[in-house]
């Protein structure tokens, strides 16, 4: 599965013909957009994958798109957080296991 990024376009030279800046989550990255029929401008949004442009989006797309990421991440927030509980749960019973069987041992 290839994953593909919303990027903002912020300059359109980047020192070679087919490089331009782009604002990839408040990150500026060079990317090369000679994959591209026809090339974009500052302000235009295009879907990077490896640094390469696979295509221009709208601005709407481009939000859809981020939405996505961002609930897509919070789901692996909610995840995480609920293997950790677990985690934390099963170690805690295992440690009054002990301390149970460690008591038990004394009486016998």
């Amino acid at each position: 599965m290839c994953l593909g990024i919303p990027a903002q376009l912020v300059a359109g030279d980047a020192g070679h013909p087919d490089l331009v800046v782009a604002d990839m989550g408040g990150v500026s990255r060079a990317v090369n957009v000679g994959l591209l029929d026809d090339r974009p401008g500052p302000g235009d949004w295009i879907l990077v994958h490896m640094g390469f442009a696979l295509s221009t989006m709208t601005a709407e797309e481009a939000r859809d798109a981020l939405d996505a990421l961002g609930s897509e991440r919070e789901a692996e927030d909610r995840e995480a957080d609920a293997l950790q509980a677990a985690m934390d749960a099963a170690a805690q019973a295992a440690a009054e296991a002990m301390a149970a069987a460690a008591m038990d041992g004394g009486r016998s």
